[in-house]
């Protein structure tokens, strides 16, 4: 499964592209079935899958950046690869799992699921390499005209549930955790790649919020109101890099945590931690144990 990543610029989540179209569209579908039939989509004018994929294929998202430098990397008490661990599925397995997701089986997306899950059920390497494997081939079916933008829909709806099935229970959280706000860039939506790598966050003991979308006035009112340690962004968009610096100096000023740290991240830092940091972050992509290392020190947990 780690081919995938072997040179570090493929696009762990191949659909952000497609939840930014579907942010502006899902309004428009009352069920699941509605998703699946087409109903709702009536008056819409569906997005051209060129400019989509074009934009998915741009997009590295967190979770790709984090788990090119090793921040996806199993818990130390992750089970070793052994004799026993089944080998990683082939093209017509992948393809059943996808078909699962269309037809948004859950429970047999998550059996299916089940020979690569870590004995604690947590979000590892082999779980993150499948999921983002299946929306890639989510992406690529479009892309192919394979997939109708209702059933690529109903897919992604399907991939972010058993997504979410590998969240921690708020009630897990050790008390006075830490506080985390992972969002993407105001007026970008790629909420797939951030929620994972919030659940990483969470398993590690963080409380952590991550969200698809917030515009500048609710995340300004957001920390405002509540006090986070540290506020992730997550950046994809060309043109987007000199906003964040003014978008972090107004965090900053508005935040009810004075000292709050702040993580620049997504696409557009790829391979270039330096233009995060000069742009105001505290925080720049590294590796997972660099990272927790350097959040340890600036935010001691108690």
């Amino acid at each position: 499964m780690g081919s995938s990543y072997d040179d570090g610029l493929e696009n762990a989540d191949a659909v952000d592209g497609i939840e930014g179209a579907l942010s502006h569209y899902a309004p428009t579908f009352e069920t699941l079935e509605d998703y699946a039939s087409g109903r709702g989509l009536r008056g819409v004018r569906v997005p051209s899958s060129q400019a989509l994929i074009e934009r998915t294929v741009e997009a590295s998202v967190i979770t790709t950046l984090l788990r090119r430098h090793g921040i996806l990397h199993p818990p130390a008490n992750n089970a070793e690869p052994g004799p026993n661990l089944p080998a990683p599925p082939g093209p017509v397995e992948m393809e059943r799992f996808s078909a699962m997701l269309v037809a948004a089986d859950y429970r047999g997306a998550l059996e299916w699921l089940t020979p690569w899950r870590h004995r604690l059920g947590l979000l590892d390497d082999r779980i993150a390499d499948l999921l983002s494997l299946a929306a890639r081939q989510l992406g690529s079916a479009w892309e192919n005209d394979n997939l109708s933008f209702a059933e690529v829909s109903l897919g992604l709806v399907t991939l972010q549930r058993v997504l979410h099935e590998f969240a921690p229970p708020s009630n897990a959280l050790p008390l006075g955790a830490r506080r985390m706000l992972l969002v993407p860039m105001p007026g970008e939506v790629h909420g797939f790649g951030v929620r994972m790598l919030g659940i990483r966050f969470q398993q590690a003991g963080w409380d952590c919020q991550s969200e698809q979308q917030l515009s500048e006035e609710a995340l300004l009112r957001c920390v405002g109101k509540q006090r986070y340690d540290v506020v992730g962004l997550s950046v994809q968009c060309a043109g987007d890099e000199d906003r964040a610096a003014g978008l972090i100096l107004r965090i900053r000023k508005a935040s009810c945590e004075p000292r709050v740290r702040i993580l620049l991240g997504g696409s557009r830092f790829a391979g270039r931690p330096g233009v995060a940091l000069a742009l105001g972050a505290d925080l720049a992509p590294l590796p997972f144990a660099e990272l927790s290392e350097a959040l340890d020190r600036l935010i001691p947990a108690s």
